[in-house]
């Protein structure tokens, strides 16, 4: 007997707690689990050479990278995501291969393609 309501949440009520607009917790997790894998990568740059403030400018610049690339904008995707939909998008098939016939046309694959006509969805034939 429960009842499904749909609610509409305003934009400005935020459902998780957030640090700053856009970071919140899952954000900062990530900012210092990277923070920590730099930390241990410029410990052993030092030991290695010996310059301290290279090492810590490497740990600093990691942690400010991560935060602007974490941050979340008004589309509620971060740079990471938008990086992540682009690459996905660029690998994605752009190209349909169809056989002509009658009113449904079959996909075919590109090797059975190769004794058949390239056909696109808007040309003029």
């Amino acid at each position: 007997m429960s009842e499904k309501r749909l609610i509409k949440i305003p934009r400005q009520i935020r459902l998780k707690t957030e640090f700053f607009e856009g970071f919140g917790m899952e954000e900062l997790i990530k900012t210092l689990i990277a923070g920590g894998i730099s930390a241990v990568i410029s410990y052993i740059f030092y030991k290695i050479t010996g310059q301290t403030i290279i090492a810590t400018l490497i740990v600093i610049g990691v942690i400010v990278v991560s935060v602007i690339v974490l941050i979340k904008g008004n589309n509620n995707f971060s740079m990471a995501e938008t990086i992540k939909n682009i690459v996905k998008y660029e690998f994605m098939q752009k190209d349909f291969y169809y056989e002509r016939g009658g009113v449904n046309n079959k996909i075919i694959s590109k090797e059975k393609h190769k004794n058949f006509e390239r056909i696109f969805k808007y040309s003029k034939n």
